[in-house]
């Protein structure tokens, strides 16, 4: 007798056996799900805190003042004078390209060249203190000195041009909104001698911020470096101006280039 019905027949009481004993084979395991896009993506990086620019060896002059808004807000801002650069210093060629973007056909390097024209640089940084809480107001503006009344300048940066006083960006007055960084540039004709020689005519001129409506100044403060000196500051008649909408120092007339 062949023993092939009798291993079928075993065979099918084990199976019985475990189903009535509610024991069944374990499920195999789920395939591992699929990572989103967003999981694969890197992030990207927290934006870097602001901070002061750090002084530099070519710097004449510090501008420093506490603006505060209606609203509460605070920003600690400083601005930093560089001593000027002729307009054919190799250093000088972006700043010369800006100035002619901003005005267009209007100035090129030949008139740089023709009328002997400086340039003095600017850098500034707005900082909200460390127990300043609220949100700077959209329409707090902090301006510029000098005027584009009196120079040409030209921005980068946080700092804006205010269209509504001039037809091109390099006779707009200059403006910032809250909390950045950037720098404004002034072009003065009839200053440069040589490379480093000049007529300092950068001390005819007013350096600082001045309050729009709703925002107030404290803390106004002016540090004059021997090299500001070197270059004009001292004979200039200098006067500080620092109240609640003013924190600038210059001359207490100053002449326009125009």
């Amino acid at each position: 007798m062949s023993p092939r019905p009798s291993v079928i027949a075993v065979s099918l009481a084990i199976a019985a056996i475990v189903a009535l004993s509610g024991c069944a084979a374990p499920a195999p395991a789920p395939a591992p799900a699929t990572p989103s896009p967003s999981d694969t993506i890197a992030q990207p990086e927290p934006a870097p805190s602001l901070t002061p620019n750090p002084p530099e060896p070519d710097a004449t002059l510090f501008v420093r003042v506490l603006a505060t808004a209606a609203n509460g807000a605070a920003l600690s801002i400083e601005g930093m004078v560089h001593r000027s650069l002729s307009h054919e210093y190799p250093g000088s060629q972006t700043i010369n390209t800006n100035v002619i973007n901003d005005c267009g056909a209007n100035l090129t390097n030949g008139i740089f060249a023709a009328n002997a024209w400086s340039f003095t640089r600017m850098q500034v940084t707005a900082i909200p203190p460390i127990d300043s809480t609220a949100v700077w107001p959209a329409d707090a503006r902090i301006g510029y000195r000098p005027s584009a009344d009196n120079v040409y300048m030209s921005s980068r940066g946080m700092i804006q041009s205010d269209a509504a006083s001039g037809d091109l960006l390099c006779v707009q007055n200059k403006f910032s909104i809250g909390a950045g960084k950037g720098a404004f540039f002034v072009g003065i004709p009839g200053d440069t001698l040589d490379l480093d020689t000049f007529t300092n005519r950068w001390a005819a001129h007013t350096w600082g911020f001045t309050a729009s409506p709703g925002v107030s100044f404290s803390e106004c403060s002016f540090e004059i470096t021997p090299l500001a000196n070197d270059y004009g500051a001292a004979n200039a008649g200098w006067v500080e101006v620092a109240d609640a909408s003013n924190c600038f120092i210059g001359p207490a007339t100053e002449p326009s280039v125009f």
